[in-house]
């Protein structure tokens, strides 16, 4: 199975816009005793995008059987391409005496043909559709003549040239401990500087691997929100890619997220003590590679409803309220695998992620989203890595801010908790979750629907500080009776605010 890249033929504007399809002929056993090869684990992935995806199977031994067609219209259906997938019968090519891996490609070549005649030759609907075929094979054709001239038929097809080399990957693999032609496959799989198309590989989980990197439309994309590579080889930066560090004067006090190419969400009291904010430097990107830079900062933007000692008069030391704050970098970010905007909720971005009808409201995302008493969320660590919380709503919320009342330490003569804890804030904490440290603040509390993180809520206080003073990258849970509790900004709760800083930056979506 594969994915590719297609152009859409329905379009907004006189332009038509451009979507990655994939075709993907092929499984290759030579026998009823060959290999299964596996199914990706991320096989959904590629249809969680707002692109439009078919998929191909063809199986072979001395003659090929199209499973499935990109002319089929359940080849555009995640649930049918997977079954198809876990319900291909092997022994339909049992009595096969060769390889003919010229017939399987040639099937392929017939039926991108039968798709040019249907969309027609000079219409962009064809001419920007991507291929990508991915054999797997033994690199051992013993018939039907060399599978090259059906490549040679498919890259006439599509008019592969330097210009279009985009429009066509071939991918050849062979897989297992078997006496793989080398040369045959590296002949089939594409050329290209700096990608390599041809791989031998020994077992499955060295195909998981290969279906990862194939399947990664992190490469494909622009500014997409919510893309996180998660595949098996990719540095903790890949995963989180809107995840910034805030520093003044060099120092590291905040993190943030990237919400766009040149706007980052953070908290409102990083900024409590800070003298001139053109001395301080976004950190964007991963700072150890080549992908890793840092920004000035030409604007901050941060909510006039914020006042750390607003009811120091209740006996309340600090009130983080309105602890929400924007910053405008001073130039575009160039997006990569290392820097990507996350999906925002409410807006039209996180809608066509969450793949919602258009005429979605942002309470609707809120109901998908914040749709249980527990709801298992993130943030990133100091050291990049992705910590485990779960957020609480309805009665569960109640019990989980519960705990501030109990704090005398902090808060000695509090009478009514929902002073300190009012409806802005997501309360996290409990059982076995993760505890953000300080200097943690500011960044992304977010989860994962199809495939696509969005944030919910940023990281705005606690009661307990894990890292401590000395060791920032080693965490300590709550020593016995102290109670870990967790508050996060609620973005659903700062809608007004949001709108107001990015109309014009995001599309938001009707309240």
């Amino acid at each position: 199975m594969g994915p590719g890249a297609e152009q859409s033929p329905y379009a907004a504007s006189p332009t038509p816009m451009t979507f990655p399809r994939m075709w993907a002929p092929p499984w290759a056993p030579r026998s009823p005793t060959c290999l299964e090869p596996p199914i990706p684990p991320r096989r959904k992935q590629i249809f969680s995008f707002e692109i439009n995806v078919s998929v191909a199977i063809i199986t072979f031994a001395s003659n090929p059987k199209v499973i499935m067609s990109v002319l089929y219209d359940n080849s555009r259906d995640v649930t049918e391409v997977i079954n198809s997938l876990n319900n291909v019968n092997y022994k339909d090519h049992e009595n096969g005496t060769g390889t003919n891996t010229y017939a399987a490609l040639n099937s392929v070549h017939i039926m991108m043909n039968n798709q040019m005649q249907r969309l027609g030759m000079k219409t962009a609907a064809w001419q920007e559709i991507r291929h990508a075929i991915i054999l797997l094979t033994d690199g051992k054709s013993n018939m039907g003549g060399s599978p090259k001239l059906a490549v040679d038929n498919i890259k006439e097809i599509l008019n592969i040239n330097q210009q279009r080399s985009d429009y066509l990957d071939i991918y050849a693999i062979g897989v297992g401990k078997l006496d793989v032609d080398w040369r045959e496959l590296n002949e089939l799989g594409s050329k290209k500087d700096g990608e390599r198309h041809a791989f031998i590989l020994q077992d499955t989980e060295a195909l998981y691997q290969v279906f990862e990197h194939m399947l990664d439309v992190s490469q494909l994309t622009h500014t997409i929100c919510g893309v996180g590579n998660m595949s098996a080889n990719a540095s903790v930066q890949e995963r989180t890619p809107w995840h910034v560090t805030i520093k003044p004067k060099g120092q590291e006090t905040c993190r943030g997220t990237l919400i766009s190419d040149q706007w980052v969400l953070t908290a409102a009291h990083c900024f409590r003590n800070a003298e001139n904010s053109s001395l301080w430097r976004v950190s964007v990107g991963d700072p150890k590679s080549q992908w890793g830079k840092d920004f000035s900062i030409d604007k901050v933007v941060i909510s006039s409803g914020f006042d750390v000692f607003a009811k120091k008069d209740q006996g309340i030391r600090e009130f983080y309220g309105d602890d929400i704050a924007l910053l405008k970098l001073a130039e575009k970010v160039k997006m990569s695998t290392h820097a990507r905007p996350i999906c925002l909720p409410c807006t039209v971005e996180a809608n066509l992620a969450l793949r919602r009808p258009p005429g979605s409201t942002c309470r609707d995302h809120e109901s998908e989203l914040l749709n249980k008493l527990s709801i298992p969320a993130h943030f990133v660590a100091l050291s990049g890595k992705k910590m485990n919380i779960n957020l609480k709503t309805g009665t569960e919320w109640t019990s989980c801010i519960e705990a501030v009342s109990q704090d005398k330490i902090t808060f000695p003569d509090l009478k009514d908790v929902r002073e300190v804890v009012t409806d802005q804030f997501l309360c996290s904490g409990t059982e076995n979750d993760d505890n953000p440290c300080k200097g943690e603040s500011g960044g992304a509390v977010f989860l994962e629907r199809r495939h696509r993180f969005f944030q919910v809520g940023l990281v705005s206080w606690g009661l307990y500080n894990p890292c401590g003073k000395n060791n920032k990258n080693s965490r300590q849970r709550a020593p016995k009776g102290k109670i870990p509790r967790d508050f996060h900004i609620s973005l659903f709760r700062q809608q007004p605010w949001l709108r107001q800083h990015l109309e014009g930056i995001l599309n938001f979506l009707p309240l």
